[in-house]
């Protein structure tokens, strides 16, 4: 780097930050300051930069308030015991996992977090409002109702489509209220006669016209 620099010209090319009193490293042709550089090193590298002492994490990682730690910068909430990385984050404290374990707090099936909200129990875990999600279109259910099957959740829509009957001429679910005729299944609204759409039940007499039920007059 065969140049030269006002004190408050010679920055860090990615941060911005003064070097002159801090020193530099050359990266790339880059002068880059201390953190900079362990970061570009650790993304080339696919791994994390402790948020507190700026090195490179080699093994395992903590995330707290959105940003990589070593493990041992932090100490327990409640027994002080130095963390690893099975360190939980609970309202802002992190615990150590046997201190968590105790604490009763739920672990969301999803995400495996601690849930210090609403909390939604089926499939024998227990999960995030937002998190508890039909298994095909992924929506969140928000309190609506869900169908089980085989250890996965499904919206009505989905678990018809799977498991249940469509209603063979609105191609929509039928429900718990459908109808069975001609070897065909449709939804109450549905199930009227081809001729003069008069509605029908299943006491409701009708023959097969074009395989389709028809009232009897």
């Amino acid at each position: 780097m065969n140049a030269s620099w006002h004190p408050d010209c010679f920055t860090c090319e990615l941060c911005d930050k003064k070097l002159a009193d801090i020193g530099f490293l050359r990266n790339l042709g880059r002068a880059l300051c201390r953190e900079c550089n362990e970061k570009e090193k650790a993304a080339g590298a696919g791994k994390y930069v402790c948020h507190k002492c700026h090195a490179i994490i080699e093994e395992g990682h903590i995330k707290y308030q959105g940003d990589s730690f070593h493990p041992y910068h932090f100490n327990c909430k409640r027994c002080g015991t130095e963390l690893t990385v099975d360190s939980r984050e609970i309202g802002g404290e992190l615990y150590c996992l046997r201190c968590h374990d105790t604490m009763g707090i739920p672990i969301c099936g999803a995400c495996h977090r601690p849930i210090e909200e609403r909390v939604i129990t089926a499939l024998g875990k227990q999960w995030h409002v937002e998190h508890f999600v039909c298994a095909v279109c992924e929506k969140p259910f928000l309190g609506n109702k869900h169908y089980e099957k085989a250890g996965l959740a499904y919206c009505e829509l989905h678990f018809n489509q799977r498991y249940g009957n469509m209603c063979f001429r609105c191609s929509k679910p039928c429900g718990p209220e459908s109808f069975s005729a001609l070897q065909k299944t449709w939804c109450k609204k549905c199930f009227s006669c081809h001729l003069c759409d008069k509605k029908m039940d299943e006491k409701t007499k009708f023959y097969e016209f074009d395989m389709k039920p028809t009232l009897i007059i």
